[in-house]
């Protein structure tokens, strides 16, 4: 058994860790203006299925190329879109960190995300696995990408809200 090793500092580690919380509280919250400043200007947000992903094939269920994106979706939420209305819940694992050549960093952590409808029937939206490009900008930490890749053949309801 090899020993362990720790290629990130502990303030960095703290930064992401707060920044994949954050991000998932804020959805929870239905504070979703605010999570569109868990990204970096650049910032890149996908939603793909395990099999997409693991074949690099193309197609996304969800995908906003950069933070402008991101706003735009928010605001159809609040201003166009009819959606069913529920709360969101998050449950997830502990980051893997890896630091990456440019001195960002991967993130890979498991997710379960439970909704929780008008009447208060709770079920299981889905599960899989959150695979991030972070970059510790001036002490915080932000996404360059979030790739959340579903486990879950079968969304049951419309996917409108961020996972």
């Amino acid at each position: 058994m090899s020993a362990v090793s720790f290629e990130t500092s502990f303030s960095d580690y703290l930064a992401i860790s707060q920044l994949l919380s954050r991000a998932v509280n804020l959805i929870d919250a239905n504070r979703l203006e605010e999570w569109v400043d868990c990204f970096a200007e650049d910032g890149r947000y996908y939603v793909l299925s395990r099999e997409n992903y693991e074949r690099k094939l193309p197609l996304k269920l969800f995908q906003c190329d950069n933070k402008n994106m991101m706003h735009d979706r928010v605001l159809s939420l609040r201003q166009a879109n009819v959606v069913n209305i529920h709360r969101d819940q998050h449950v997830t694992g502990l980051p893997q960190l890896t630091k990456n050549a440019d001195g960002s960093f991967r993130a890979d952590s498991g997710y379960a995300l439970y909704t929780t409808d008008q009447g208060g029937i709770s079920q299981l939206f889905g599960v899989g696995a959150y695979v991030d490009t972070i970059r510790i900008e001036g002490g915080q930490a932000l996404f360059v990408e979030r790739n959340v890749i579903v486990d879950t053949f079968s969304i049951p309801n419309m996917l409108s809200t961020p996972i």
